[in-house]
């Protein structure tokens, strides 16, 4: 059991928002592209958003057991 179980909520909660809001983006970036086409650049945020977003997921995993 977690020493902190209203800690690992509120992290929890925190992550879930935190994928949310990189997911959003991810979706308008992929709008866009179709649209226009993407930069270097974009591509490289969008890379970088997939990427924290499997990180926060494996973490957000990890805690979901914790509990």
């Amino acid at each position: 059991m977690p020493d902190h179980p209203s800690k690992t909520a509120e992290s929890i909660h925190q992550i879930t928002n935190e994928i949310d809001n990189l997911t959003e983006q991810q979706s308008e970036a992929i709008q866009m592209a179709a649209l226009g086409g993407m930069t270097a650049d974009e591509a490289k945020e969008h890379q970088n958003r997939r990427s924290k977003i499997l990180e926060y997921v494996k973490e957000l995993r990890v805690l979901e057991e914790s509990q």
